[in-house]
């Protein structure tokens, strides 16, 4: 009998520590997140033409990533960064998104390839509820409606275009002018056009002709023939990248004396090499300086940074989508500090959320959002290409729309 109760006392007290010891398990902890390290994602394009923008921007990341190591990392952890290649392809972007996600288990994602690739991706980021931050191919289908884990920083196309063309109206002598748009027959193009109607319209300025292009085409000497034939002398360019030199040659081809105007994927030094002689000078509007712009702290310490981190090659890769790339790595890192040890997914969107008027020293506006707003947008600068000197020059200072 006294066996029995020592047995069962026995097992009453293994009870009571197995249950102690099942109660006093730590809570599931977040994707990504172990006591020392972050898991961070990005998805790019860094194979194909379009790398020289996932390049770029893979390479300032990497710049983050070190610095933020080399000081003791964020709040003890140090950040590892898996960079998923989607080779530009909407499809593609959402097969990595869930590789990243649901098999690497990241923890957030401070990269989301272009403008339709975003939007590809956002059904699983959403579902997920990833923290997220696109400050490289803004669409206005990225914000609106908002997304809970989605923040956009800098400007639409459409803001680009209408800005640039308000400046060339009052700035450039071209209040009388005819202007006309060539662009891309996809989200990415509505969104040119956008700018294009609301710059015509909101300057008084005269339209006299639109035309489209499939993405991907390559030959477009029958709509740049069009586009002469119209009379106009300025070219609104509604291409993302190469589109701006091709418009520029053929122009030259058959003498047509245009002024072309294009939206950020023309302030590269790639669209200058492919111009060759038939760089006019041509001008871009956009949200990032150019790297040359040192003055800025922000750009002169990325440069710095980048001259410590980086190999010659990468660093001459380097173009204006690093410097959205790093405010965007900035802005994650602040998000993710704020938080302190307990890090998690909803932690990060709710400091993001809270952001007013953060610094990311001058490579962008500062950064505001609020409840319901998922995009701060940029002031814009309008600058020109040298094409003798292979350089950009900003000739204006950031301009906000009017509300």
């Amino acid at each position: 009998m006294k066996r029995m109760q020592s047995v069962k006392k026995a097992l009453a007290i293994v009870a009571v520590c197995c249950g102690g010891l099942l109660f006093a398990q730590p809570a599931v902890s977040e994707p990504g997140v172990t006591d020392d390290t972050i898991l961070m994602g990005s998805l790019m394009a860094v194979s194909g033409p379009p790398s020289l923008m996932g390049k770029a921007a893979t390479s300032a990341l990497k710049v983050w990533q070190k610095d933020v190591n080399a000081n003791g990392g964020i709040n003890g952890r140090k950040l590892k960064l898996i960079t998923a290649d989607d080779g530009y392809v909407p499809a593609r972007t959402r097969q990595m998104a869930k590789k990243l996600i649901e098999n690497d288990k990241v923890f957030a994602l401070v990269g989301t390839s272009g403008s339709s690739h975003l939007l590809a991706a956002m059904s699983v980021i959403d579902k997920h509820k990833v923290p997220a931050i696109n400050t490289m191919a803004v669409n206005s289908a990225h914000f609106n409606p908002p997304r809970d884990s989605v923040f956009v920083a800098g400007a639409t196309y459409c803001q680009e275009i209408e800005i640039a063309m308000t400046y060339a109206a009052k700035n450039l002598g071209k209040q009388d002018a005819k202007f006309v748009l060539i662009y891309q027959d996809d989200e990415f193009g509505k969104d040119m056009k956008c700018g294009y109607d609301n710059g015509i319209k909101n300057n008084g300025l005269a339209d006299v002709g639109q035309f489209k292009f499939k993405r991907g085409q390559k030959d477009f000497s029958a709509e740049i023939l069009k586009a002469k034939a119209t009379g106009a002398n300025v070219l609104i360019s509604g291409g993302i990248v190469a589109e701006h030199a091709i418009f520029l040659k053929e122009a030259r081809k058959i003498g047509w004396d245009m002024t072309l105007i294009g939206m950020h994927g023309a302030h590269l030094s790639a669209v200058q090499a492919l111009s060759g002689e038939a760089d006019n000078g041509y001008y871009t509007a956009d949200y990032v300086p150019p790297l040359s712009a040192t003055d800025i702290p922000g750009v002169k310490k990325f440069m710095e940074l980048s001259k410590k981190y980086l190999t010659e090659k990468e660093i001459k890769g380097l173009n204006r989508y690093a410097l959205s790339s790093y405010a965007a790595a900035l802005m994650m890192e602040h998000a993710m500090r704020e938080c302190g040890k307990e890090l998690t997914r909803a932690c990060v969107i709710q400091n993001l959320e809270n952001m007013d008027g953060f610094d990311v020293g001058g490579v962008m506006s500062p950064i505001t959002y609020g409840k319901g707003n998922r995009f701060s947008v940029s002031g814009i600068m309008v600058i020109q290409s040298n094409g003798l000197g292979k350089d950009f020059k900003r000739i204006s200072d950031p301009i906000v729309l009017a509300e």
